[in-house]
């Protein structure tokens, strides 16, 4: 437990220093002391997965500060300790060109983000639980609004706060009404409130989390936030909200929703088909974007997408009394959210460093990293392939095992279940390929492309020990993870044990090395056998390159349809997902405007039903409801004295029916 107060006290202790010590020498202690979070964060995480049986626990529970690191808390407080620990180091490197002024309001910020996200996790106490909550909607209205350089930062800020609030509303809700059945504020109490409640209103108290928590992570209609919120903070911070807070989404729905003993089967049938399509539509709204964070932002709604979707299958698990099928769901899900978070967050470092080195971070612009900085290339290659969920890196293992999850259909003995996951299947290979799709527009026209112009051909990132070995970090542990996923399905055994209530990690894990579902004889994969495969054909084929002579080439003039070859003559990102746009104009809603004045202009967009437009539509009655409400705003006091009497004599007659409430 004092490696747990160390975290929280560097990280509480970044955010101060970060404002009161001037200059940039702010910044540089703002993320040391992020960077020493992680460190305690992840040793404390250790001791949760490995340590006694019983959770430690710390603080009284009668004063609501009560703490409390069991195998669950520690899954998350690793991975945030992780992405805290690689965003810091990142950050000790030079000022990126997408934060604000000297940058203390983006190391304050990340420090206050990782505070209130580990408070989160080991809340013991359902108001800590909303405390930390709220401070997490606030901090990253903080970091959107203040720390970066963007023009729509006011505006992405606001409809962060706006979402992040309406979905504070559904889980303040649905945990008050559960900690009255529970007569306590008890994170167990509540949790255990939730299994014992009739049928409706479970069901209405967990369909109300899922939203609430579905917002963190981007769960479709919510995640309207994501590309502008993302877009808009820097890109260091960026990649430890998206990479490590957005989890804390995750760790509601584990804890309150996963793991509720007795869950509707409906429920879970509605989770998976939430997942599944928010998997497929994020991924095919990340494929038609031209700024980098933006894609990253909607590609983190498809990883939240499959993630969903595996918890899905936990809870039709749990509701039919199937505990290795629940298990295994919940397996997939956690490594899942590993690959991701490690992925996602090294990816946002990337885009952080090519943004420096090439003054834009659009895809139509973008190129030449890979001639001039062929480490950031690597790097931000494993990210992409990882994303893309290409063998044998961590997003292929996390893919894997959520595919093999819905391929237990036939054991549920349920027609609506068997539908349910053959129709999510359907969609998760939908959304599969078409990241394919995406990640090859990224690595081939933004890192391999040629420089579209002599300034990106010369740009150059600056030097940084800090940054590199970040990056490396980063890197290594994509790579880990996916080559090693039974060390790491062991190394957090306790925590799928510890939900499913049977020894599904083991299961999973007893043929070395081995990963297989938890039903015996099913289908089996070695990830580092299947890296090693592919290592060792790639050597073959490199040497039969060298040994055997291939014909005399030549070098001409690249052929541009008779017009002078220029490095904007390439395939732009936008051209090359084209045909993805007008197989799925449908959802995307392609908008051509083509301006026929002095010079002639092209541009395209998209504006996809479930985006702004969206909201605007829900936003009308409240619009109208303003209105009046504005009608008595009159600025008398007189007036405003008489609403608080008129109020006061409302809550006396009301107060006996309250009080017997």
């Amino acid at each position: 437990m004092i490696w747990l107060l160390a975290a929280l006290a560097f990280s509480a202790l970044g955010t101060f220093v970060s404002i009161l010590v001037p200059s940039s020498n702010g910044r540089f202690s703002g993320f040391l002391m992020l960077g020493a979070s992680g460190i305690a964060a992840l040793v404390a995480a250790t001791h949760g997965l490995l340590g006694p049986a019983e959770a430690a626990v710390f603080g009284a529970a009668q004063s609501h500060l009560a703490l409390r690191l069991d195998p669950v808390a520690g899954f998350f407080l690793a991975v945030l300790g992780f992405v805290a620990l690689t965003t810091g180091l990142y950050g000790l490197g030079p000022l990126s060109s997408d934060e604000r002024r000297s940058g203390r309001t983006a190391s304050a910020s990340a420090c206050a983000i990782f505070f209130a996200a580990i408070l989160a996790c080991v809340a013991n106490d359902i108001l800590l639980f909303i405390f930390a909550w709220e401070m997490l909607a606030l901090t990253f209205y903080w970091a959107i609004a203040y720390s970066g350089t963007d023009e729509s930062a006011a505006r992405a800020a606001y409809l962060t706060i706006v979402v992040t609030h309406v979905a504070g509303a559904c889980i303040v809700a649905a945990l008050l009404v559960s900690a009255h059945a529970a007569g306590g504020f008890s994170v167990q109490g509540v949790v255990a409130a939730i299994s014992t409640m009739a049928s409706p209103g479970a069901g209405v108290v967990l369909i109300l989390l899922l939203i609430g928590f579905g917002a963190k992570f981007g769960l479709v209609p919510m995640h309207v936030w994501m590309p502008h919120g993302y877009r808009a903070a820097p890109s260091v911070v960026t990649a430890l909200m998206a990479g490590g807070a957005l989890n804390v989404g995750f760790y509601g729905v584990t804890r309150f929703i996963v793991s509720a003993s007795s869950v509707p089967l409906w429920v879970g049938i509605v989770a998976i088909l939430a997942g599944s399509l928010t998997a497929f539509l994020g991924i095919l709204w990340a494929s038609a974007q031209r700024d980098l964070r933006s894609l990253a932002a909607l590609s983190s709604v498809e990883n939240g997408g499959l993630i969903v979707t595996a918890f899905g299958v936990a809870m039709v698990g749990g509701a039919l009394h199937d505990p290795l099928l629940q298990g295994f769901a919940v397996a997939a899900a956690f490594v899942q959210i590993a690959a991701h978070a490690v992925a996602k967050s090294t990816f946002f470092l990337g885009i952080s460093a090519m943004g420096d080195a090439c003054e834009t971070r659009s895809l139509d612009r973008l190129g030449g990293i890979a001639k001039k900085l062929p480490g950031l290339a690597v790097a931000v290659l494993l990210c992409g392939m990882s994303l893309a969920a290409l063998p044998p890196l961590a997003g292929f293992v996390g893919e894997w095992l959520i595919f093999e999850a819905l391929m237990q259909a036939f054991r549920t003995g349920n027609v609506a279940c068997e539908v349910t996951f053959t129709l999510a299947g359907a969609l998760i290979g939908l959304a599969a390929g078409t990241a394919v799709v995406t990640f090859t527009k990224v690595l081939g026209s933004g890192v391999f492309g040629a420089a579209r112009t002599q300034k990106r051909e010369r740009g150059r990132s600056p030097r940084s020990v800090a940054r590199s070995l970040a990056l490396v970090l980063g890197s290594l542990a994509i790579v880990g993870v996916g080559i090693d996923a039974s060390g790491l399905l062991q190394w957090i055994a306790a925590a799928i044990d510890g939900i499913a209530k049977v020894p599904a990690s083991l299961a999973m894990t007893g043929t070395f090395p081995l990963v297989q579902p938890t039903f015996s004889g099913f289908s089996s994969i070695s990830p580092g056998g299947l890296g090693l495969t592919i290592v060792l054909f790639s050597g073959l084929f490199w040497l039969i390159s060298r040994l055997f002579s291939r014909p005399a080439g030549r070098c001409g003039e690249v052929w541009t349809s008779g017009e002078p070859y220029r490095p904007w003559t390439q395939y732009s990102g936008t051209g090359f997902v084209n045909p993805t746009r007008v197989i799925f104009d449908v959802a995307l809603r392609t908008v051509r405007t083509v301006d026929k004045g002095e010079a002639f202009r092209f541009s395209s967009d998209i504006r996809p039903l479930l985006d702004l437009p969206f909201y605007r539509m829900l936003a009308r009655p409240f619009y109208a409801i303003s209105r009046v409400v504005r009608a008595t705003q009159s600025g008398v006091i007189a007036a405003y004295l008489s609403y608080i009497l008129a109020f006061t004599i409302l809550l006396l007659l009301l107060f006996p029916s309250i009080k017997r409430w």
